[in-house]
């Protein structure tokens, strides 16, 4: 798992959610190499899990993200969503402002964004965080 500290506050809310709603999901880009190079970046690379056993967790968990703040995103996000293969989702697409921890409003400008991937080229979800068990159960 990747430390906290490599991410902003923004960062932790929607990793957060999405291990509180379940869905599986892989940290990649920057914040996947500043973990074993050190190296700086400022926004968040996931790539998200589109099969269908993973859908409902991933809506939910998009569409809770959106609907706690709407400046987050100028896209329409009604379920169910249209997840395919080539899809990339930049949270947020402007300047906006967050509640922070602490119950203050905090700025994050698209610099410091997550972008949620749904494919990687050609390379399979599965074949970097397969199942442990045939019982479904994974990492």
């Amino acid at each position: 798992m990747l430390p906290s500290s490599c991410l902003n506050e923004y960062h932790l809310q929607f990793r957060k959610l999405l291990v509180e709603r379940g869905t599986r999901f892989l940290i990649v880009g920057g914040q996947a190499r500043a973990l074993h190079e050190g190296s700086n970046t400022k926004d968040l690379d996931v790539w998200v899990d589109i099969s269908d056993d993973n859908r409902s967790a991933l809506d939910e968990c998009v569409i809770t993200w959106v609907e706690h703040n709407p400046m987050r995103s100028l896209q329409d996000f009604s379920p169910p969503l249209p997840w395919r293969a080539g899809v990339q989702i930049k949270f947020p697409d402007a300047d906006v402002l967050f509640l922070g921890a602490d119950g203050e409003p905090a700025e994050i400008g698209p610099d410091d964004c997550i972008d949620l991937f749904t494919s990687i080229g050609e390379a399979n979800f599965e074949e970097f965080y397969p199942p442990l068990s045939g019982d479904g159960s994974t990492y």
